[in-house]
């Protein structure tokens, strides 16, 4: 696995050993049955995908742990958690393409062998059903009859807002 933002690029195999990796997506939905035998359901939207990673870390490299929680940590200029591109064949087969560190970075002595066993989340950002909702808000909003000198924008993203401004 493969972690890169802003020129940094971290190979988690270079870090620790026995590295497991997993993903999930979970799919909010909500039954329509009431009391009755109904299979139907009402879909609420896709959630973000999660990506789980277990390692362990040989404690004479306790500086690969310390590189590991300033990934984790790292903060973009607006305070919020950098989004990083994971390569990761498993990530790609599950069509997750951009991370943020989630919940927590546990990491934990061994008792007998001398390394760390560390655990972390990433949870995905910007993902396909995210901006699939993005663009069919766009379309809607531009379908809209416009009135004279109304700059129709269709997003709430700031960026596309600021561009429309100005023009």
């Amino acid at each position: 696995m493969i972690l890169s933002a802003n020129g940094i690029e971290v190979k988690i195999e270079t870090l620790g050993k026995n590295i497991n990796i997993s993903a999930s997506a979970e799919f909010d939905r909500k039954s329509l049955s009431g009391q009755t035998s109904s299979s139907a359901v009402s879909a609420k939207g896709n959630k973000p995908k999660k990506v789980s990673v277990s390692m362990v870390i040989d404690t004479r490299k306790a500086e690969n742990l310390t590189k590991l929680m300033e990934i984790a940590e790292a903060l973009d200029e607006k305070n919020n958690p950098i989004i990083y591109t994971v390569a990761d064949p498993l990530c790609q087969a599950m069509n997750i393409r951009q991370v943020i560190f989630n919940n927590s970075v546990n990491s934990k002595k061994d008792g007998t062998l001398e390394v760390y066993n560390v655990n972390f989340s990433l949870q995905e950002s910007n993902s396909v059903a995210e901006k699939k909702e993005e663009r069919e808000k766009e379309k809607a909003v531009l379908e809209i009859p416009q009135i004279d000198g109304e700059v129709r924008v269709g997003s709430v993203d700031h960026a596309k807002i600021v561009k429309a401004a100005e023009l």
